[in-house]
């Protein structure tokens, strides 16, 4: 499941509606990551850690035919490579942005990235299918959540391909706002085929638009082939609960 993100906009700092910051301290937040995000996804019953395997940008099978040569990410706009390592943090406090891909081996699989004093449009497209196989189902929703951590609270969007007795992929969009901090998650396409594309065939995009923009994405999967042997959807009910878990713990310094 290739993943692609594009940044396409202008920075604008003649808005007065909005306070800036400087940045966001995505080193301290890498650590908490690294540390406490696994223990987590106990709210999220059977969740499947799926196996980082191969290069270093892309997962090339993650486990019972999930993921086969897919999860590369590119911040098309952020930088110029083409596909982003893991564990790539590039955090400059003089930077208008920075952005942050976690580590192989650590779960959930997440990217978290900021963009000051300025509206953007932000464009993420993927394409589905793990190694020829057909997943017999496609699901989108979105929901908010809000923390007790500092007022933080924010709108999530949620794709998942599950079915024909593999993982469930699911890849959750979300804001982190504030005070400060605002995003607008202002559209959703999803013209992905349930069975596998030509490779690179991305035709999913969401967009988000905002001033002083905290937003991530991160890749959740669930297995239990015993008793759910096609596989199923993770309930938005679980997915709630974790965003707001996960953001109301994580370690995210703004100055």
């Amino acid at each position: 499941m290739p993943l692609y993100m594009t940044l396409a906009g202008q920075f604008g700092y003649g808005r007065v509606n909005a306070t800036s910051f400087n940045y966001v301290d995505l080193i301290s937040f890498s650590n908490w990551h690294t540390s406490n995000a696994s223990t987590l996804t106990s709210a999220i019953p059977n969740f499947y850690f799926y196996t980082f395997d191969g290069s270093f940008s892309t997962i090339n099978n993650g486990g019972n035919d999930m993921l086969n040569v897919g999860n590369y990410i590119s911040l098309n706009g952020f930088t110029n490579a083409s596909t982003i390592l893991y564990g790539t943090l590039s955090n400059t406090p003089l930077s208008n942005y920075g952005y942050f891909v976690s580590q192989a081996n650590v779960w959930p699989q997440v990217e978290l990235a900021y963009v000051r004093g300025g509206t953007i449009t932000w464009n993420n497209a993927g394409a589905p299918g793990t190694g020829g196989s057909i997943y017999a189902s496609n699901a989108n929703f979105s929901g908010s959540y809000t923390t007790t951590n500092q007022g933080r609270f924010g709108t999530y969007w949620v794709n998942q391909n599950y079915g024909m007795a593999n993982p469930t992929i699911c890849y959750v969009w979300f804001t982190i706002e504030q005070s400060n901090l605002n995003a607008n998650l202002s559209s959703f396409v999803d013209l992905r085929k349930t069975a596998n594309p030509p490779y690179a065939n991305y035709t999913q995009s969401v967009s988000i638009s905002g001033y002083n923009i905290l937003f991530g994405q991160m890749l959740l999967s669930v297995f239990d082939f015993e008793n759910y042997p096609n596989g199923y959807l993770i309930p938005d009910s679980n997915i709630n609960t974790f965003i707001t878990n996960y953001v109301q713990n994580a370690n995210i310094n703004i100055f």
